[in-house]
């Protein structure tokens, strides 16, 4: 990194020192906090550990499946970062874990690591394990591994297969009671596990009284699902906020909840509420802008419902705010690192760097850490054969 005014950094003038923090021409600086000094407190996994069902990778697993459907099931179309390799939508045009361009990344196909779990695989490129925080017959719920907040998890059901949300609409009835469900297990998980605890509940949730029921969990968390997703089954991202700094910064700029991509569950609820006005005889090549369109027709309007959600997740975090600029070493201001102790620029640091070791000390996922100080994780308890998913109709 350079020092002239176009890359950030210290320059003599008029005999004083003058920092520049590359302050884009609109005259509006991006900033949040990073080098995170320690860990936040965090809520630990299920204890209990499952052996994977089927002891082999992905690929053996695949070979298997006679099935052309449930082979289908096994992949999903991506691009990925060539940064983080975080596996992103093939629509975006940033990854929205590092925010790294993917302008120039082609697609492809890999894995569906969410069926590898719903089939209890023991790996693909890396294990297969998960760091759940609950598992029952027909759901699976678990940290997210790229986790936006604190108390991040997916919900997944096991024993139906929906690609994404737009073949919820085959059945509207019978995907609003299972959308209920997905959001009611997330829920139950926060509010026993995550609010039940209160060294956390005193940091994250900024000491506010523990709330009465899984209905006022839906008020602070900001939760919905994407189309097209990254991983191809149907699964619920149940954002509790706060956000942490780089992705509250993310979020503000643009880099998560894309309009048309990210849809809030409070959409997607009020569209299966209109029953048989929703259904839809779904395909795969059903366009996303068809489906708003009917819906708009109906008075479930999108640019409504997003809007209030961002303004929602704004709020949320200004209400908890539990950031303080004594737990953390640097800014990160318009890209260059500002060293908040020392009152100067840091020309070779790299903010991804930062990024990606603030992101182990504060996300929930993998806790306990093990003894050389990686996440761990365990297998899906009731994991499926190939013939135990059926299709959603």
């Amino acid at each position: 990194m350079g020092n002239g005014p176009d890359d950030g950094g210290v320059r003599e003038e008029g005999g004083g020192v003058h920092i520049e923090f590359r302050t884009p021409g609109s005259g509006r600086t991006t900033a949040y906090l990073a080098r995170a000094k320690g860990d936040v407190p965090v809520v630990p996994r299920l204890a209990e550990d499952t052996e994977p069902r089927f002891d082999g990778t992905i690929d053996q697993f695949r070979e298997g499946v006679k099935d052309e459907k449930a082979r289908a099931r096994l992949l999903n179309k991506v691009k990925v970062c060539a940064q983080c390799k975080k596996p992103c939508a093939f629509t975006l045009q940033c990854c929205n874990a590092c925010g790294s361009s993917l302008a120039d990344v082609p697609v492809s196909f890999n894995d569906n690591i969410f069926m590898g779990f719903v089939h209890g695989i023991k790996m693909g490129k890396f294990p297969f394990k998960i760091s759940k925080t609950h598992q029952d017959a027909s759901f699976l719920c678990f940290d997210d591994p790229l986790s936006m907040s604190c108390c991040h998890l997916n919900v997944v059901p096991t024993d139906v297969y929906i690609a994404d949300w737009r073949f919820l609409l085959l059945n509207p009835a019978k995907g609003l009671k299972l959308v209920t469900d997905m959001f009611e297990t997330g829920a139950k998980v926060a509010l026993d596990q995550f609010w039940g605890n209160d060294e956390f509940r005193s940091k994250i949730f900024n000491g506010e009284q523990k709330p009465l029921s899984t209905k006022e969990i839906m008020d602070v968390t900001c939760c919905g699902m994407n189309f097209p997703p990254s991983m191809y089954q149907l699964h619920l991202q149940f954002i509790h906020m706060p956000l942490t700094p780089f992705h509250y910064n993310q979020a503000r700029q643009g880099g998560h909840w894309h309009y048309a991509r990210f849809f809030p569950l409070e959409y997607v609820m009020k569209a299966l509420e209109l029953g048989s006005k929703a259904e839809m005889n779904v395909t795969e090549s059903t366009s996303i802008e068809d489906i708003m369109q009917k819906l708009q027709e109906h008075g479930v309007v999108y640019d409504s419902v997003h809007r209030e959600f961002l303004n929602k997740c704004w709020r949320l975090q200004e209400r908890f705010a539990p950031w303080a600029e004594k737990d953390f070493g640097c800014q990160i201001i318009n890209g260059s690192v500002f060293n908040m102790a020392e009152n100067r620029m840091e020309l070779d640091s790299d903010p991804q760097s930062i990024q990606a070791e603030d992101a182990k000390k504060l996300q929930n996922y993998g806790r306990p850490y093990d003894d050389a100080g990686k996440p761990t994780g365990t297998y899906y308890k009731y994991a499926k054969e190939p013939g135990d998913v059926a299709d959603f109709r």
